[in-house]
């Protein structure tokens, strides 16, 4: 419940590891509340949502931050690069936030860049990338961890037709590779129809209190 909303009653669903299940539906369904529950930032007030074998609805405030610095890899429609940052460094920074060494975090953090096609700008800034371009680091950064999930909120509502498919397919491929659980809420049908299965939530899912 979010106020007097109640939002996804009898949501049920299962996602495995290296599958993309997109998430559609009408704006207020509850798209982004859902994938606030699943990351630990959203408590639902029943129910329960686990990952990995860890209920993150009933762990403590501090327990649910440590769950996602560890296990949650997040994307947004703005890809909320840091401009005073290199673009490995932006991808190495939630590792070295993990304890992983700095040079062992700028390695693969460059290492996945590379797989991602961004080989060329690991040392530019990020004021210099396309929309297209600082997309791709932004699933860079929520991949490098090797999460256990990645939760993508519209992440390519910002981008053309062409730079919507490219990044789609690269976030979708390398989650697969990597064996990274993936939710992607989108609005677009396109998108929606590149991931494994999709789930509706649907307007009766939602409902004043």
């Amino acid at each position: 419940m979010v106020g007097r909303t109640t939002l996804l009653a009898s949501t049920t669903f299962t996602v495995g590891k290296g599958e993309a299940l997109a998430i559609v539906g009408p704006s207020g369904s509850g798209k982004t509340t859902l994938l606030g529950c699943v990351s630990g930032t959203v408590v639902p007030s029943r129910g329960s949502v686990v990952v990995g074998g860890t209920e993150v609805s009933s762990l403590a405030v501090g327990a649910r931050a440590r769950f996602r610095r560890n296990h949650v890899g997040p994307i947004f429609q703005d890809p909320e690069l840091l401009d005073e940052l290199s673009v490995v460094e932006n991808v190495a920074l939630s590792l070295i936030f993990s304890g992983v060494a700095r040079t062992e975090a700028l390695r693969r953090a460059a290492q996945l860049l590379e797989r991602l096609g961004m080989g060329a700008h690991v040392e530019a800034r990020t004021a210099t990338l396309s929309g297209g371009e600082a997309q791709r680091v932004a699933v860079a950064r929520a991949l490098v961890k090797r999460s256990a999930i990645v939760v993508a909120d519209e992440p390519t509502a910002s981008l053309d037709a062409e730079h919507a498919a490219e990044v789609t397919q690269l976030l979708i491929t390398t989650a697969r590779e990597s064996g990274t659980a993936l939710l992607l809420a989108t609005h677009d049908v396109t998108v929606a129809s590149e991931c494994d299965r999709v789930l509706s939530l649907r307007e009766e899912q939602a409902g004043a209190a």
